[in-house]
């Protein structure tokens, strides 16, 4: 199974929540799962060293970390892309890639099995979300919201604007910043978060092992 986590813009929560979904749902497979960082801060915010190369390398006893951001300012090729599907979807258990605002190759996108957009309940955001769904080369299948109480806009009308079902509400928390901060995420992951991320988990594993 082959999740891709990507958002409008910076700063909409898509490293941390694609890390709190992989390490749920990793705990929830038999075999584990694995993280994908393509848009290079997944280290970071799981409390890692950084990686020296592309090799995989454990986040805890459950989740396996795939480095596999560009670090030399080039793009990938529509072939490397087409590489990069191939080899994440020949992983067993799920794989969550984290690609941010990552522009990526719709051929990727399509051998997603899941894609799913990050975003805060933001007037910019949203503008630049339903301009990327308008385009038809980065389509999603579902959103994950971030939600700040102080702002206009709700999950309702996030759904109502880009048309497509929101997957999962989490609460903007601090506990979840401060997890983060101390480099605990990979260890313990926030209650809000995992309340949040709850119906969509339980649709991703609705037999035990798979």
């Amino acid at each position: 199974m082959l999740i891709v986590c990507r958002s409008p813009k910076g700063g909409s929560g898509s490293t941390v929540t694609a890390a709190a979904l992989a390490l749920l749902l990793a705990t929830r497979h038999r075999g584990g799962g694995h993280i994908v960082d393509l848009a290079g801060d997944l280290p970071a915010a799981l409390g890692l060293p950084e990686p020296r190369d592309s090799r995989s390398s454990d986040v805890n006893s459950a989740l396996q970390l795939l480095p596999r951001a560009q670090h030399n300012g080039t793009s990938r090729t529509p072939a490397e892309w087409r590489d990069l599907g191939n080899e994440l979807r020949s992983l067993q258990g799920p794989v969550v890639v984290d690609a941010g605002v990552v522009p990526m190759d719709p051929q990727f996108e399509k051998a997603a099995d899941l894609r799913l957009m990050v975003v805060r309940p933001c007037y910019l955001a949203l503008r630049r979300a339903a301009t990327m769904k308008q385009s038809g080369d980065n389509q999603y299948d579902g959103v994950l919201v971030v939600n700040e109480p102080s702002r206009a806009l709700t999950p309702k009308d996030v759904e109502t604007v880009l048309h497509v079902p929101v997957r999962g509400v989490i609460p903007f928390d601090p506990s979840v910043a401060r997890a983060v901060d101390a480099g605990l995420l990979a260890h313990r992951v926030p209650k809000v978060l995992e309340e949040g991320l709850s119906d969509l988990i339980t649709s991703l594993t609705p037999h035990s092992g798979d």
